[in-house]
């Protein structure tokens, strides 16, 4: 026996339930209905966002590269690279 797919009921596409899901679903994403933005000043302000993700873990990456080397014994090692050395960090 095949199986058939259920055939929309117009009367469910006339009930006002209906009409305002799929309404509320059609919207959504309309972002220029909700706040007069742009599609052009989105994808700015998305791309925007990228720099600051960027200059954050620039941050992130700059302080750890500070602690590491105000807190190790590069110039020891370079003097002696096949020792153990002590670490700086006590």
């Amino acid at each position: 026996m095949a199986l058939r797919f259920p055939r929309f009921s117009q009367g469910l596409a006339q009930d006002p339930t209906t009409r305002r899901i799929w309404f509320g679903i059609a919207t959504a994403h309309d972002f220029e209905s909700h706040d007069d933005i742009t599609e052009e000043r989105l994808y700015q302000n998305i791309f925007a966002s990228h720099f600051g993700q960027l200059a954050i873990i620039f941050l992130w990456t700059s302080g750890n590269l500070f602690h590491v080397a105000w807190q190790g014994n590069f110039e020891s090692w370079v003097q002696d690279p096949l020792h153990r050395l002590q670490s700086g960090a006590k």
